[in-house]
Formats: C-alpha cells, structure tokens, sequence
C-alpha cells in the first residue's frame, strides 16, 4: 500500500521560506532534493493546498507532469493541469482519491495548512525534512501549530555532495 508522505525542505534556522513568501534560495538544491535522493519517482500522486496551487501555477511549468495532483480548496475557480482534481471536502478525500489513483507514493506538498491537516488526522506515514546549508534569518516556517505533539521515529539520514542534509521519520501512532 501506498504511503503519505510530508516531504520539505527548510532553511538551517527552519524556515521554508524568506519574509516575502519566496523560496528561490531553494534552487540549487533541487537536483539533490528530487532527483539524486530517488524522491520524484517514488511518488504517484501529491497533494497541495490552494495557495500553494496557486504560487506553482504563476511559476509557469506544472512541477508535477506525470504524477496526480489533488488541489484543497472551497472553490474551483480555474482550469487544472492534466491529471489534476479538486477537492473540496478536505484531507480524508483527497487521501481517499490519490489512493484510487496510484500504488505509488502519496507527497503531502503544502503549505503549512495542508501538511498539519494531513498530520493531525493521522493520515501521514513518513517525515522527510531537507535542511538547506542556508541561514535565511527569518520568513516562513515549516508548521504553523499543531494541536497535538507528533511523535517521530528516526529512519535515517541521507547526506548529498552540496551539503544538503536528508532526514526521514516514521510517523508513530
């Protein structure tokens, strides 16, 4: 069966983002992140809040060609990629969906609304977090608050030539 995964990258000081919502000191590491670490093709299908949906879509490129995608959201105001749905009654529908759709991966992508949804309904198998080689200062971070502590199992830790630090923890009921 498939697994949920919360996979992200943050800043040395934990942030996901710089003050302005952007994430561009990402980039250099995505090679590492994605391709390098086998990430990208381990997953079948990815879930992504509105926002977030919408900050991919003004990039231009969908990011996510080939896989699933399930867009959270109240409304459906736009036209979708291909293979992409939304999903307007929340996390356990989405999950339900991607599951329908493939026995690859799920990747629980964002923001930090979606990702603690996904967690807090127990619906979130495994933890990665990349830590960047970058002090942003300050910005955006990875949760905003949970309602209860999630406990974490360490599975183990991938290191890549640009310093880029990989950590992967199993979600413990």
């Amino acid at each position: 069966m498939s697994q949920v995964r919360l996979f992200t990258a943050t800043s040395l000081d934990g942030f996901v983002a710089d003050s302005d919502g952007d994430s561009a000191w990402l980039e250099p590491f995505r090679e590492s992140m994605f391709t390098e670490s086998g990430f990208l093709q381990s997953i079948g299908a990815v879930i992504v809040g509105r926002r977030t949906f919408e900050m991919m879509q003004a990039f231009g490129e969908w990011p996510f060609e080939g896989k699933y995608a399930f867009v959270l959201t109240s409304e459906e105001p736009w036209d979708l990629p291909a293979n992409c749905y939304f999903v307007t009654n929340g996390i356990a529908a989405a999950v339900q969906a991607a599951r329908e759709r493939t026995s690859k991966d799920i990747w629980i992508v964002g923001g930090a609304v979606t990702m603690e949804s996904a967690l807090e309904a127990g619906f979130v198998d495994i933890v990665e977090i990349c830590i960047v080689p970058r002090l942003i200062g300050s910005g955006l971070s990875l949760l905003n608050s949970l309602s209860k502590p999630q406990k974490l199992e360490f599975e183990g830790i991938q290191a890549f030539s640009d310093g880029l630090v990989k950590m992967r923890y199993e979600v413990v009921d």
